[in-house]
Parts: structure tokens; sequence; C-alpha cells
């Protein structure tokens, strides 16, 4: 079975354009982690989350804490790496189909992961670095909205219940004041009662 140059060369370009697809796939991963706590730089959007903003204040480290959201971002983490795996394997499977007449070559294997790497460490980086200030940006635009949103529903709820907690206090005190008054007549009769048998039963 006879492969021509041309096809092996786009073979090759194909493999390696794909492996970088494969790098943009996994920063769209990335990017969702992200927004969950996940931090890929150290410190270089350390000061943007000490700042305190209108409204809502910190936004706190922007790192992921709590016991519940580590381990839901474990879960996360799980199946976006084998969505990946999939990813890469069924696109290296569907270029060779195509282009290699269902055979496949390891070098498109090796070639589609320099692609990833290449991405990986160029463009990837430069993604991730600016992605994190757009993050921190996003959600402090969707902090202070929501703010503003639920801030009066919250304070209407506060206000009726505050309501409804002097109410049900005057509605006990009135019902323990019955409650005595009738006690204190039931007792004055039996005395009175008793008064008239000279306390003799």
């Amino acid at each position: 079975m006879e492969i021509s140059p041309y096809m092996l060369t786009l073979l090759l370009i194909y493999s390696f354009l794909f492996g970088m697809s494969a790098g943009v796939f996994n920063d769209i991963s990335r990017i969702i982690r992200a927004f969950w706590g996940v931090r890929y730089s150290k410190k270089s959007f350390e000061r943007l989350y000490e700042l305190k903003l209108p409204l809502v204040g910190r936004l706190g480290s922007g790192r992921a804490e709590g016991k519940w959201n580590k381990r839901f971002l474990g879960v996360i983490i799980f199946f976006q790496d084998i969505l990946l795996f999939v990813y890469f394997a069924c696109g290296v499977v569907v270029l060779n189909y195509y282009l290699n007449r269902g055979q496949l070559r390891l070098y498109t294997v090796a070639v589609a992961a320099a692609g990833f790497a290449v991405y990986y460490f160029t463009l990837g980086r430069l993604l991730m670095l600016l992605s994190e200030g757009v993050i921190f940006f996003i959600r402090a635009a969707l902090n202070i909205l929501l703010h503003i949103i639920f801030r009066p529903f919250v304070l209407l709820f506060r206000l009726i219940f505050k309501i409804f907690g002097r109410v049900s206090k005057k509605l006990r005190s009135a019902i323990e004041k019955k409650a005595s008054l009738r006690y204190n007549k039931e007792k004055q009769r039996e005395l009175t009662q008793l008064s008239l048998q000279g306390f003799l039963k």
C-alpha cells in the first residue's frame, strides 16, 4: 500500500496542529478550574485578591478552600483529564484514518504530543496568566451584581423575620398573661369556696 509523501506531510502538519488544539482544550478545562479557585500563577494576582471591593469586601485568597470544595474540584479534574485523553486519542485515530488509510503511525502521536507541549509552554502560559486576571474581574463583577440584586431581598426577609419575632413574642406574652389570669381566677374561686366552708373540706 503506497502513501504519497504529500499525504504524510499533511498528516505530520495536522497532527501538530491537532496537538495544539488539545492544548486549547486543556486550557478551557484549566480556566473552568480557575473559577473554582485553582491558581496557576503563584503570586501574580495576590494583590488583586487583597483589594477591598465596594459592597462585597475582599474576594478571599482565590484558592480552593474547604473540604467539600476540594473534593468537588478533584472530581472535576478527574473527568476533565479523562475527556482530554479521549479527545487526544480519538483525534489521532481520525487523522490516521483519513490521511493514512487507517494505518496508525506512532510518529503522529509523538508529533501531536509535541504540538501540545509547544502550545502549553508558550501560548498556554500566556493565556492562563491573562485568564486569571480576567477571572478575578469576572468574579468581582458577579459578586457585586449578585449583592446588588439579592441585598434588598435579604433586608426584606430580615425585616419580615424581625416583625414575625416581635408579633410571636407579643402573642406568647398575651397567652401567658391570659393563662395566668385564668389560673388566678380559678384560685380565687377555690379560695372563696373554702372561705365559705371555713377552709374546711
